[in-house]
């Protein structure tokens, strides 16, 4: 008879006690599972009918660890269950089905055995919050695989597969059949044996090469030093103590490490991120709008855009009517879509038997005859917008710069794999092609940002506000290679004017200056020097075009065209300019345009390859400090006044002692 201990069921047959975590779909490490564990491997241990452990869990997931929206165990708590699994007298076996992630995987780490269900995947994702692996994960798991495969899943942050590369040392057997039955059998063999409990903690597999494990340490220190992030060299700091000191040491090195990390901007920054992502997959939509199927997509137009929307649709596992009027987009197309899925292949992210799987949902033809059997049609390009099709399909526009009455779709570039997807909602949109739109965005495991617009889009006002900031900087005096090494030095890899010349100057030639000000992309444009393509923008490209050069006719050129000053130091410069982002924020939050400050940081992040660890222009007004922010706008001195002027929310915020953070539910 099963007994509900909250969160852990309990129940026992001949001299097994399967306990069972009852939290379902992912049964989060919450304090209250810890404490119901804690209770239930008390009751087991001193139990004198029970002779072995197995722990299993309901849902789709044996756990998914810690819930970065919920309450968390404290190191202390976690260390003391962890320490009361693997210390009982009595062999556990941990029985592992679908996700196991962060401190899940320390639960699975401080049972005895681990038998799991094929298909499960391990993952420890705390470096992706700036964190470091609790629980004791750091000390147990090279105990088991070694360096190089602890830090793998630790510093990578990836899914692992039980039966394959790095994981496979975890596990003790792979399931044939039901798990439950497999564990449990698995147990009584290891009861009938006599082999008692087997604690990770006393293991030294990953011990055997002393002086392989300190070369491996070395050399993943040695690539973590040439990086800004500090949870990786706290990891692998930890990774290193393990070897050298005692556990109960280790679990205190750990400890300290992971506190340290906890408290980090870097990592409340990431957490930002993540939880940005997490609130904008609904795109406004109520939690019941039905979530439309998506089987068949119809993209209408040639060119690189149709190419790699289709290729990203396929292999995403939806079919693709690929239309065009004009037969030899296809004839081109087609082959290079081939050639995307063969490198794939021969890259081994995908199968060949799937790859011809996808290949094949594709079917071409003129863009009339693609349109019927489709639950949603992407205009890929002009003179699209014509072709018939049946009313109740949702038609969506994807090129840049076309008008959006109703839905709109801007992938970040490249397609296939850069993740942001701004979800234009027009004046006309409807709640069904909304859904239809995070259907897909879900699909294509991108992040989707509403936008309410007709034409602009986030991205494009960021990337315009953060250009024109750093011409103001110039037209004070500033050098411009300062101002990109500021922000390299801030770990931006790709800070403004590189960017500027990757993206080429003549579309930002284009934008309005106000009087007094100038715009130095159509200066540059008007010497000959448009970008990186041509060789020479505001960088030297010609010696090595992957890795641009200052050049000292570009000074030359600048000097002539505005009076020098003193140089601003490096944090002014990026007040100034990230300032400028937050103001300009500001302004599209005031205009509907975006729903939430968190939205504005995730395009920041995705478009614009903003270090994901400081975090976007929103979040990091509050960061530096919104009144010293104002204060830097209200200062610079230059003749675009209006734009320099702060928005009058930054008076409010600083008057309540809030942040923008707080306007989506952000810690202050």
């Amino acid at each position: 008879m099963a007994h509900r201990h909250e969160v852990v069921e309990w129940s026992a047959r001949d001299g097994v006690a399967i306990l069972t975590l009852a939290s379902p779909p992912s049964n989060p490490v919450t304090p209250h599972l810890c404490e119901a564990l804690h209770a239930a491997f008390k009751r087991a241990a001193s139990d004198p009918e029970v002779d072995g452990v197995l722990l299993h869990a309901r849902g789709r997931s044996f756990s998914g660890g810690d819930d970065p929206c919920g309450p968390v165990c404290g190191a202390d708590a976690l260390n003391g269950l962890f320490e009361q699994i693997e210390t009982c007298p009595k062999p556990v076996v941990a029985a592992l089905h679908g996700l196991v992630l962060g401190s899940g995987v320390g639960l699975a780490l401080a049972a005895h055995y681990r038998i799991a269900a094929a298909g499960t995947r391990l993952g420890l994702p705390e470096v992706k919050l700036g964190l470091v692996p609790g629980g004791g994960t750091t000390q147990r798991l090279p105990r088991l695989l070694g360096a190089d495969a602890a830090l793998e899943m630790m510093l990578g942050g990836g899914m692992h597969p039980v039966d394959q590369g790095a994981a496979r040392g975890i596990v003790d057997s792979i399931a044939e059949g039901y798990l439950l039955s497999a564990a449990e059998a698995f147990l009584r063999d290891v009861i009938a044996s006599g082999q008692g409990a087997r604690p990770s903690s006393l293991r030294t597999d990953g011990f055997a090469d002393p002086a392989g494990y300190q070369k491996t340490v070395a050399h993943h220190r040695g690539q973590a030093g040439r990086r800004s992030e500090e949870a990786p060299r706290e990891i692998i700091a930890a990774v290193e103590a393990a070897m050298l000191l005692p556990f109960e040491a280790g679990l205190s090195f750990e400890a300290d490490a992971a506190e340290t990390c906890r408290a980090s901007a870097q990592a409340t920054a990431l957490r930002a991120a993540f939880l940005a992502e997490r609130r904008a997959r609904g795109l406004g939509l109520e939690a019941d709008v039905p979530r439309p199927a998506l089987d068949r997509v119809a993209v209408l137009g040639g060119g690189a855009l149709a190419v790699q929307v289709t290729f990203t649709l396929l292999n995403a596992g939806i079919a693709v009517n690929w239309g065009t009027r004009d037969p030899a987009q296809l004839l081109d197309g087609v082959p290079r879509l081939r050639d995307a899925f063969d490198d794939g292949v021969a890259r081994g992210t995908i199968g060949t038997d799937e790859a011809q799987e996808r290949m094949a949902s594709l079917r071409v033809g003129d863009s009339a005859a693609m349109t019927g059997d489709a639950q949603l049609i992407l205009h890929a390009a002009k003179g699209q917008g014509d072709v018939p099709a049946p009313q109740d399909v949702p038609r969506a526009a994807i090129f840049p710069g076309s008008r959006v009455e109703a839905l709109g779709l801007r992938f970040a570039q490249p397609v296939p794999s850069a993740r942001l997807v701004e979800v234009m909602a027009g004046p006309n949109v409807t709640v069904t092609e909304l859904a239809v739109a995070r259907t897909l965005v879900a699909r294509l495991g991108k992040v989707g940002v509403r936008v309410n617009s007709s034409a602009e889009t986030v991205g494009s006002r960021l990337l315009a506000v953060c250009q024109r900031a750093v011409d103001a900087l110039i037209d004070a005096g500033q050098d411009p290679y300062a101002i990109d090494r500021a922000f390299l030095d801030w770990g931006w890899l790709r800070p403004p004017l590189m960017a500027r010349d990757v993206l080429g100057l003549a579309g930002l030639a284009r934008h309005p200056r106000a009087e007094g000000a100038r715009n130095w992309s159509a200066v540059l444009l008007e010497a000959g020097r448009s970008g990186r393509a041509s060789g020479k923008g505001v960088y030297d490209w010609t010696a090595q075009p992957s890795k641009p050069a200052e050049d000292a006719g570009l000074r030359a050129l600048v000097s002539d065209l505005r009076p020098a000053a003193a140089p601003l130091a490096a944090e002014a410069i990026v007040r100034l300019v990230l300032g400028a982002m937050a103001n300009e924020g500001a302004r599209m939050l005031s205009s509907g345009m975006v729903a939430a400050p968190s939205e504005i940081d995730l395009v920041a992040l995705h478009a614009l390859e903003m270090p994901r660890w400081r975090g976007g222009p929103m979040h990091l007004a509050g960061a530096m400090g919104l009144l010293s922010v104002r204060r830097a706008l209200e200062s610079f001195e230059h003749p675009d006044r209006p734009f320099w002027t702060p928005e009058p929310i930054f008076a409010e915020l600083i008057k309540n002692g809030r942040s923008f953070d707080s306007l989506d539910g952000r810690a202050a």
